[in-house]
């Protein structure tokens, strides 16, 4: 029977077997998931609910402990180190006026009073003199009960005893009028015999400040005790008692550990349950989500792990009926994208070598006909110019014998071009020849176009610099032809810079008619591809090698010569028209080395 099952679900196709697979594994993890939680998740939720009311008790708890850290502290300050506790001894104080003295002092109290206005219900100072005589200083703002003996008072106990306490026990003992807290503490500092005086500094503690400290805890589920040291009840926030029915509380603690004072918490269980239980209520909603899920997962996933092999099939097919330009997608570097990259290999290397005699005969025939062609053109190379040259110095001995300066200066100028381009067949030149024969070049042209105007500006230390004959001549003619067409001032100069301990730049800027975006692009990307000719576009390959020598040709020259990142870029030109930038070596060269 197992047998036949597993031969019937292997005669399946892949999608259903991988569908199937990914069900089964999903539907163990979701039913073991719910046995777990049945378990043991439980209780490992009250756990964690159980340890997030810890964790604010204890918050809680430190953040009251610093806020009374920090009145003592400025309280010992106040009274220890400051000038003001030896000031409030020191001041000439009289119960019939109100002296500078006590003026001050009072102020003194009011100043240290606001600090804490939300915090401390009252400030005062208790002096008593050698002679028996007694005073309060207080905040002018407040008012004393005079029916209040405040000799039954804690602080006033500990003062008569001349001791040092700091927290006095949770009292109902209040001075002034303003004091609204039914039940809190005083923090006192004693100063005994200065100046046969003794003083005693009283702050009464606001008991909104405890309440405020537990404030975000505190509900029908939680409730909070304060308590000091000895165990003395400073705050309750009077819930129902949990020795009522202890069973359903829980009861957690925290100690505040500047103050000595202790937090006791307890927390409602049946609440917590509650809490719990209401996760457990959706659980089988969550599972029926999932479950869904799931399935909607595991058709995505087949089909995704199946269709790069019913594209590889398909592939197999199109091969089978002599295509070989197929290529498998391979997207990814698994066992399929392997197979799809060996199939694609495979395919190729058939195509290959079907193709290979007709290819090798094709690139014979190109290659003996390239080289005619390049022969062809060094022979014009050789003739033209020379004839052209006897020409001109004929005409300059005409023009001379015929006292004609301007034909001279011309037929010089056109002589010294050719001359250049003729004698001394070098790679490279300086860039001073060059620059000298684009001046003669510039010199021919003014004739032609006088009010066409340019400028030279290019640093001296560059003019030592290597670089190929007959670059830049063909950069400016080609600005005269395709630039200049218009009927306005045009303009254009030459300037040259050093970019680097490596390389130096010249550029050649215009305002004429410049380039649109996609003619400068497709130059552009000529530009990458010089070092692989057959992927240049013919149609612009041809229109290139119509303007002369052309922007390509310079670049390749200039990259076939010296490689990357050596070359012509084009830019746009703030002035309206085009920047083409040369970028070229600094590096010493053989300027005796001829063309191969």
């Amino acid at each position: 029977m197992t047998k036949r099952i597993i031969n019937m679900l292997m005669n399946r196709s892949l999608f259903t077997k991988i569908f199937i697979s990914i069900c089964i594994v999903a539907m163990i993890g979701i039913f073991g998931t719910a046995i777990i939680y049945q378990k043991y998740f439980k209780d490992i939720l009250i756990d964690i609910e159980i340890d997030r009311v810890q964790r604010s008790i204890n918050q809680s708890a430190l953040n009251l402990d610093s806020q009374l850290s920090k009145i003592v502290n400025d309280m010992f300050y106040f009274f220890e180190y400051s000038d003001s506790g030896l000031d409030l001894l020191k001041a000439d104080i009289s119960q019939s006026k109100l002296t500078n003295d006590r003026e001050e002092a009072n102020k003194i109290l009011e100043a240290f009073q606001m600090r804490y206005s939300g915090d401390v219900e009252s400030v005062f100072f208790y002096r008593k003199d050698a002679n028996g005589s007694e005073y309060f200083l207080h905040d002018p703002r407040f008012n004393r009960n005079p029916m209040i003996d405040y000799k039954a008072h804690q602080w006033y106990q500990i003062f008569q005893q001349k001791q040092h306490l700091l927290w006095t026990k949770p009292t109902r003992d209040h001075l002034f009028f303003q004091d609204v807290s039914q039940q809190t503490v005083y923090l006192t500092m004693s100063k005994y015999d200065v100046l046969d005086r003794d003083g005693i500094f009283v702050v009464r503690i606001n008991a909104k400040m405890f309440r405020d400290a537990f404030r975000l805890l505190i509900g029908n589920d939680l409730y909070i005790e304060l308590s000091d040291a000895s165990g003395h009840l400073v705050y309750s926030s009077f819930p129902p008692k949990p020795s009522d029915d202890s069973e359903n509380w829980l009861e957690m603690a925290a100690l505040m550990e500047y103050s000595g004072y202790t937090v006791h918490a307890f927390a409602n269980k049946q609440m917590l349950m509650e809490k719990v239980n209401k996760i457990g209520k959706v659980r089988f909603f969550v599972i029926v989500i999932v479950l869904i899920i799931t399935l909607i997962i595991s058709v995505i996933l087949s089909m995704t792990l199946v269709k790069p092999i019913r594209t590889l099939l398909n592939l197999m097919k199109v091969v089978e009926k002599g295509d070989f330009n197929v290529r498998f997608p391979s997207k990814y570097k698994d066992e399929i994208g392997v197979l799809g990259l060996g199939f694609s290999k495979m395919v190729l290397r058939v195509s290959e070598l079907i193709q290979r005699v007709y290819v090798v005969e094709i690139e014979k025939m190109e290659s003996e006909l390239r080289q005619k062609e390049a022969t062809i053109i060094a022979m014009q190379n050789q003739i033209n110019p020379h004839f052209l040259y006897n020409t001109l110095e004929t005409v300059n001995c005409l023009a001379i014998v015929h006292r004609v300066p301007n034909i001279t200066q011309v037929s010089t100028a056109l002589a010294d071009f050719f001359r250049y381009s003729i004698e001394k067949q070098q790679i490279e030149v300086t860039l001073q020849d060059e620059l000298r024969h684009v001046e003669t070049y510039l010199l021919i042209q003014k004739e032609r176009y006088p009010e066409i105007e340019y400028h030279l500006a290019v640093a001296t230390e560059a003019l030592q610099y290597p670089i190929i004959k007959l670059v830049l001549q063909p950069l400016i003619e080609n600005i005269y032809h395709h630039a200049f067409v218009g009927e306005r001032d045009y303009f254009f100069q030459i300037t040259g810079y050093m970019v680097d301990e490596l390389s130096y730049v010249v550029e050649i800027e215009d305002n004429g008619e410049g380039m649109d975006e996609v003619a400068l692009d497709q130059m552009m990307l000529m530009f990458e591809q010089v070092e692989s000719p057959m992927m240049i576009d013919p149609s612009i390959k041809s229109k290139s090698a119509r303007h002369g020598i052309g922007l390509l040709n310079v670049h390749t020259r200039i990259r076939l010569h010296y490689g990357v990142p050596y070359g012509l870029t084009l830019l746009h030109s703030v002035l309206g028209g085009l920047i083409v930038r040369l970028q070229l070596p600094r590096k010493p060269t053989n300027l005796q080395n001829k063309e191969e």
